[in-house]
C-alpha cells in the first residue's frame, strides 16, 4: 500500500480508539510501498517497536506509522528547496548536488 493511500485506509478500516494488538492482528501484514525499497516494511514491523497501547484516532495511528518508517521512505535527506545548504556541521551532511526545477 502506498503511504499516500494509508490515511484514508486507516479511517475506514477501524473504529477508534483501538489497541495496538488489534491493529497488528488486522493489518499487520499490510506492506508499505516505497520507491527505493526492494522489500517493503509491514505495518507490524513499524508499529510493534513503538509500544503504544492505544490509538485514539486514525490521525494518531497514521502519524505513528509515518513517523517510524525507515529512512528509505524519506526523499532526499536534508534537502531544502527553499534556499542554499545550511553551513556544514558535524551532524548535518551537505547536499552538494545543485538541482533546479
Amino acid at each position: 500500500m502506498r503511504i499516500a493511500e494509508l490515511s484514508e485506509y486507516l479511517e475506514t478500516e477501524f473504529e477508534y480508539p483501538i489497541d495496538q494488538q488489534s491493529v497488528i492482528e488486522r493489518i499487520g501484514s499490510v506492506e508499505l510501498d516505497s520507491p527505493d525499497v526492494d522489500h517493503p516494511e509491514t505495518v507490524e514491523a513499524v508499529v510493534d517497536p513503538v509500544g503504544q497501547e492505544t490509538y485514539e484516532s486514525a490521525e494518531e495511528l497514521f502519524a505513528t506509522i509515518v513517523g517510524n518508517v525507515s529512512d528509505e521512505y524519506i526523499g532526499r535527506k536534508f534537502y531544502d528547496d527553499r534556499g542554499g545548504n545550511p553551513p556544514a556541521t558535524a551532524s548535518a551532511p551537505r547536499d552538494d548536488e545543485n538541482v533546479s526545477f
